[in-house]
């Protein structure tokens, strides 16, 4: 059991290993996810994404395109900030939740 085990971490660790080379340069497959996916992930519209990536909010070294797969577009699986959200996050900051929440009875 303990053999076939460790077997089958080895396979899924080489699963998760994947890389992707472009042009000399490595990317690890784990850091990165399509737009659909990331779109999917974070609630937002496909074309919202791709929006963020024509007017720079997602910078060009946290995204490529692999011309060899019709163009796809990677991106780094993290969190970007607009100028909106910036602001909610400000504003979120100096007044509580609590203080706006009305008590319904």
């Amino acid at each position: 059991m303990d053999r076939r085990f460790c077997n089958i971490e080895k396979m899924m660790t080489e699963i998760t290993k994947s890389k992707l080379v472009i042009a000399d340069k490595e990317y690890n497959l784990s850091e990165w996810i399509t737009t659909s996916d990331y779109a999917k992930n974070n609630h937002l519209a496909i074309a919202r994404v791709h929006n963020w990536i024509a007017r720079g909010v997602i910078p060009k070294d946290c995204f490529i395109v692999v011309p060899e797969l019709n163009h796809l577009k990677l991106i780094k699986n993290q969190s970007y900030e607009t100028r909106a959200t910036k602001q909610f996050e400000a504003y979120k900051i100096k007044k509580p939740l609590a203080d706006y929440q009305q008590v319904v009875f």
